[in-house]
């Protein structure tokens, strides 16, 4: 099959759609013979005729420009089906004018989003993010001791993480009184390169004794494995894509996740072996304290998450093209 895929490339690595973007056209080129194609370079779309494709498939946050972006694409060649992977339409109005814009099918992450392009008259199928469980695996405890050192992490604590954008939208404040209620507890955020962050949020958080960092790791599973739990904590729709990359990855790495019951997380998982879905700051608190106190617990954030490979989610895709 001839597959077009038209998406932002990956000038981010470490920003949620284009990094998902990349891994699921990796695998989709296996399969297929494809083509990638920049959604904000129009000159580039001629190439869509030239190719003359079976599918062309958008991967991008589906505001009202994007879909226009996609309808424009894909006259270039109109006989192929269009599928738009919407990961992040939590800023869509979901109005009825945005029908002619309507491609064959849109591959959604949550109820809400849905529901949303059903009220547009869109055809919808779930399909989340994937995680790269090769990639991101768990390690034996004398090699996070070593990473611990290279990190300049303290060996004897208990290392909370959160990877996101340095934004009050994130619900980041709730590391400030993490940190300060142990001094066990060492706290890790760290931000995306490239991104204008909050620095007074920053400030905040460095004070009360978390390390923020600001850089890009191409490693990023060695971070992961140097910690002993995960938070995400975001409850703002409109903070990050349906699916965050990170809870995969942390999961990928077998560690402890507590996480709000954020976009497609719930439909994705059932709680337990490690995996707490909170509704408060309070209840994120309590289950840090939880997790500290009977640590190591059982965990097997991993066994949940290994049917969401990206290898899995792009065999899933490769049935949606053939129905198609």
């Amino acid at each position: 099959m001839r597959i077009c895929f038209v998406s932002h490339h990956s000038e981010a690595p470490d920003e949620g759609v284009r990094k998902a973007a990349s891994c699921l056209f990796q695998e989709i080129s296996k399969k297929h013979q494809s083509i990638r194609l920049s959604i904000a370079n129009p000159i580039s779309w001629y190439h869509i005729s030239t190719f003359r494709p079976d599918i062309i498939h958008f991967y991008l946050s589906p505001t009202v420009l994007g879909l226009n972006a996609a309808k424009l694409a894909s006259v270039f060649y109109l006989k192929a089906k269009t599928i738009i992977s919407a990961c992040h339409p939590a800023g869509l109005s979901s109005a009825k004018w945005l029908s002619f814009a309507k491609p064959d099918l849109v591959l959604i992450q949550s109820p809400v989003s849905e529901k949303k392009f059903n009220l547009m008259g869109y055809k919808t199928q779930f399909l989340p993010n994937g995680v790269d469980v090769a990639k991101f695996t768990p390690i034996s405890m004398e090699h996070r001791q070593t990473l611990r050192k290279k990190y300049g992490l303290r060996e004897d604590a208990f290392v909370i993480l959160h990877v996101a954008s340095i934004k009050r939208a994130r619900n980041l404040g709730i590391f400030k009184q993490i940190s300060r209620q142990n001094s066990d507890f060492q706290v890790v955020i760290i931000g995306r390169v490239g991104e204008k962050r909050d620095e007074k949020l920053a400030s905040e958080l460095q004070e009360s004794g978390c390390l923020v960092w600001k850089e890009y790791f191409p490693n990023m599973e060695e971070i992961y494995a140097t910690t002993d739990c995960y938070i995400f904590p975001t409850i703002d729709s409109m903070a990050c894509i349906e699916t965050p990359l990170s809870v995969l990855e942390a999961m990928g790495c077998n560690i402890p996740i507590i996480t709000s019951r954020f976009g497609a997380l719930p439909n994705m998982f059932s709680e337990g072996d490690g995996l707490f879905f909170t509704g408060s700051d309070e209840q994120i608190t309590e289950l840090v304290n939880t997790i500290h106190q009977k640590y190591p617990i059982a965990t097997n954030t991993r066994e949940k998450v290994i049917p969401f490979s990206w290898q899995n989610i792009s065999k899933e895709l490769n049935n949606i093209y053939k129905t198609l």
